[in-house]
């Protein structure tokens, strides 16, 4: 059974809107102040839309972390939505990052590397 957690983000710098994450388990840390989703990840908001393996929360310093054979993945860069994936994909502050086998489709043209940083869109909506 797929649980399910919407979440509405006040604490987060990071997209600062409402988003939902589905997956297979949930692992919870209130010590540690962490959350863990495991299989079947899918994490979506208005500018982020993504499928991983896994995806670690860290509430004490508001980013995330997915990872996944590979990660697919969907976002708002501020003038149109980009599809690509990656093996691991970290949102921290306002900063998407894509590491291992990135690979952008930004129109029309693939974009391949090894690392990628992109600055989010500021949500005006």
């Amino acid at each position: 059974m797929l649980y399910r957690l919407f979440i509405i983000l006040l604490s987060f710098n990071v997209v600062a809107q409402e988003y939902e994450i589905t997956s297979e388990n949930i692992e919870i840390n209130t010590e540690l102040k962490t959350i863990n989703y495991i299989n079947n990840v899918v994490y979506e908001s208005k500018q982020i839309l993504f499928t991983a393996d896994k995806l670690f929360l860290n509430q004490e310093n508001d980013s995330f972390v997915a990872t996944g054979s590979p990660v697919k993945i969907k976002f708002y860069d501020g003038f149109e939505f980009i599809e690509g994936e990656a093996e691991k994909v970290e949102i921290d502050s306002k900063l998407l990052k894509l590491s291992n086998n990135v690979s952008i489709l930004k129109s029309g043209n693939k974009i391949n590397s090894e690392k990628m940083t992109i600055k989010l869109a500021d949500d005006k909506g």
